[in-house]
């Protein structure tokens, strides 16, 4: 299936979210760790309280994900997830005004053996992820470990938020490609070729080209993007995840080495069963409220 045209891009102006999130991110920077994330847990709890739509949305999809649970444990799941991503954002903002001696002392990283394996090997590395824990962290493990990371994204529709996101990914030590752009095929080889590591996260429904693979047992439409890059250029592919913890630190989980098979579909099916599997470790850590089955395949 084709990827739909491209959005055309809003006015330059900064949007009253984007000033707000600047406004929030000096309020970040001057706060403690653990008082950034308490500022999160509330904005995540004002979230819930007001966003009536997304509320339900969640719900709907835990319902679909998760039908062994009671109604009782979804709507406990998808509370936290709300909190959970309010942390996310002040966690981030902080970072951007303190940089990355913040995040030293509270992040850990399990199985980097299987990006030195790769790396040995004089293979280029392609990271396959989801929205998991606080997924912009990976950058901020790989930079800590020696090696800085790029990341394709597509662009935001609003250029304010753009810059801001950008300049996350810029105290995190991640160059940002924009997918969709001229310039992405070229800027993605060359990373490629040189051996470096490039991020790729696959687990929603957005304006590229995909296929259909089970997510939760339901088809799902998938970028296939990380796939054909892989078979193409012969990289290792790694799952890595985030993953937040009780006490206010953070893991980055980076799994053994997929072995995919030569079809673009099923290797994109291999690399959402990874995904899947995360966020059934940790479901409130997920964006239940993204529209991620708004589209089934004709006849489905």
């Amino acid at each position: 299936m084709p990827a739909p045209a491209p959005t055309t891009r809003r006015s330059p102006r900064p949007s009253f979210l984007s000033l707000a999130l600047r406004g929030l991110s000096g309020l970040c920077g001057r706060l403690s760790w653990r008082g950034a994330q308490r500022l999160g847990r509330g904005i995540g709890r004002l979230g819930w309280a007001l966003s009536r739509r997304d509320r339900r949305r969640a719900l709907d999809h835990l319902a679909l994900a998760f039908p062994e649970r009671s109604a009782a444990e979804r709507r406990a799941i998808a509370r936290a997830a709300f909190l959970h991503q309010g942390m996310n954002l002040t966690e981030l903002l902080h970072l951007t005004r303190r940089g990355l001696g913040e995040l030293r002392p509270r992040l850990e990283i399990e199985g980097w053996e299987e990006i030195e394996a790769a790396r040995a090997g004089g293979r280029a590395v392609v990271g396959v992820t989801g929205h998991c824990g606080n997924w912009e962290l990976i950058a901020g493990a790989f930079t800590i470990r020696g090696l800085p990371l790029a990341a394709a994204a597509r662009e935001l529709e609003d250029p304010s938020l753009q810059e801001l996101l950008l300049a996350v990914r810029g105290a995190m030590g991640a160059t940002t490609i924009a997918r969709g752009g001229r310039a992405a095929g070229r800027q993605l080889l060359e990373v490629l070729r040189k051996g470096g590591a490039l991020a790729i996260l696959i687990d929603q429904d957005t304006r590229v080209e995909g296929v259909w693979v089970p997510f939760f047992g339901r088809p799902a439409y998938t970028p296939v993007g990380a796939a054909r890059i892989a078979l193409r250029q012969g990289v290792t592919v790694v799952p890595i995840f985030g993953e937040r913890r009780d006490d206010g630190t953070h893991l980055i989980r980076c799994l053994p080495a997929l072995d995919l098979p030569a079809d673009e579909t099923a290797a994109t099916a291999l690399m959402t069963a990874a995904i899947e599997a995360q966020v059934r470790r940790r479901p409130e850590q997920w964006v239940w409220w993204h529209k991620r089955w708004r589209r089934q395949p004709p006849g489905g």
